[in-house]
Parts: C-alpha cells; sequence; structure tokens
C-alpha cells in the first residue's frame, strides 16, 4: 500500500526548507514532494491545475507566499495572485478531493497597534496591500474549504533565505553602530519549530483529531 503524498510548496523557502530537514523524521509514514515556482507557478491557474492533474496528494501545505511587504504595494497583480487566488483555488482542490490544505498567514492581517497578544478572535484590520492579501486569502480559502487549516506567525526566522536575525548578526560584524527602529514590538518565530508545529498537526489529523480553522503560533 503506497505512503500518504504530503506536497509542500515554497520549498526554497525558511519554512519549505525546514520541513525537508524533518523528512527522515517521517520517512517510514509518509511521502513527500518538494516544489518551487519552476514545478507549480502559483501566479498562473493553469500552472496549478497541470500540476494537480497530474499529482495526486493526501495532504497540501502551502509555504509559498508573496512576502515583499513594501513591493506588494506595486506588484498588485503577483501579490494577489499568489496569496489570494491560488490559496483559494487549492483550498478547493483540497475540499473537492477531501484532503488537508495547510497555508499560512501573519501578524500583518492585523492593525499593529495592540497593547496585547492577537487572539484569532481578533478582528482583522490590514494596513497595507501585502496585509490585505493574506487577509483575503484567509477568507476565501475557508469560504471554500470550511476544512482549511490557516496558521499565523510572525516575524520567521532560521538559518535559509533572509531575515531580521541573519541581518542582524551581519550588521554587527560591519558595523560599530546600529539604527534600528524602536517602536515595533513581536515575537521572534524559529521556522524550525514552526515545522515541528505543523507536522504534529498532519500527524493528528491522521489520528483523527477534527483540526480546521485558524490558529496563531510564535515563539515565546
Amino acid at each position: 500500500m503506497s505512503k500518504p503524498l504530503i506536497v509542500v510548496t515554497g520549498k526554497n523557502g525558511q519554512l519549505g526548507s525546514e520541513l525537508q530537514i524533518l523528512v527522515p523524521s517521517f520517512d517510514p509514514q509518509y511521502d513527500f514532494l518538494f516544489v518551487d515556482r519552476s514545478q507549480l507557478d502559483l501566479s498562473s491557474n493553469d500552472s496549478i491545475d497541470n500540476f494537480f492533474a497530474v499529482h495526486t496528494p493526501s495532504v497540501v501545505i502551502n509555504c509559498a507566499a508573496y512576502t515583499a511587504v513594501d513591493k506588494a504595494e506595486s506588484e498588485k497583480e503577483l501579490a494577489q495572485a499568489v496569496n489570494v487566488q491560488s490559496v483559494e483555488k487549492m483550498a478547493a482542490i483540497a475540499h473537492q478531493r477531501k484532503i488537508p490544505f495547510i497555508t499560512f498567514s501573519t501578524d500583518y492581517v492585523f492593525t499593529g497597534n495592540a497593547t496585547k497578544p492577537y487572539t484569532t478572535d481578533t478582528a482583522l484590520a490590514p494596513l497595507n496591500f501585502y496585509g490585505s492579501t493574506k487577509a483575503d486569502g484567509e477568507r476565501l480559502a475557508i469560504a471554500a474549504n470550511p476544512n482549511t487549516i490557516i496558521i499565523r506567525t510572525s516575524w520567521v526566522f532560521s538559518t535559509h533565505g533572509n531575515n531580521f536575525v541573519k541581518s542582524m548578526i551581519r550588521f554587527m560584524k560591519e558595523r560599530d553602530v546600529l539604527n534600528i527602529v524602536s517602536d515595533q514590538k513581536g515575537r521572534p518565530t524559529y521556522a524550525k519549530d514552526l515545522a515541528d508545529a505543523t507536522m504534529k498537526m498532519i500527524v493528528a489529523l491522521d489520528n483523527g483529531q477534527a483540526i480546521k480553522g485558524i490558529y496563531h503560533y510564535a515563539n515565546k
């Protein structure tokens, strides 16, 4: 009997890279297929249709996203396609095939004015276009597939790719003085921990637990 196939988009990102490292831990239990834009272009409906016509996953983990916050203001069509339209489409495909669909969102769906941690019930009020695309992606994914799992996280860092922690380490080696904004608060989240939590959800689903809807995950 074939093992369940887990398809992971965004294989070269921080989270996708960490999930690849976890593969040996789940090798007897699952098969994994990690894909990047060359194999699955989330800005193209045809690419999505063609991919899922060939592959029959048991789970889809969507780690891919348009994450250039400032650039999204000038690349609205691309940000919309990747963060909204593709997420809705994959959620609908997962619903049709009755398989779990997990995707990731961000604290940018909120105002940023909170004085205490956000909860999953906090009203959405994004302040920029990037945040709006992530909020719209959440809403449309759940509308297309009520069993969608959305994990909101914040300030992700890892040894892979570009992130705040790596930038600070580099700057500290290069500069005598650092000028950094002091009006932002958040919870940096290690991508490895987020990957571990995601796989725990999949194992729980396999064990019959009813997991769906919106979750928040960030380190202390």
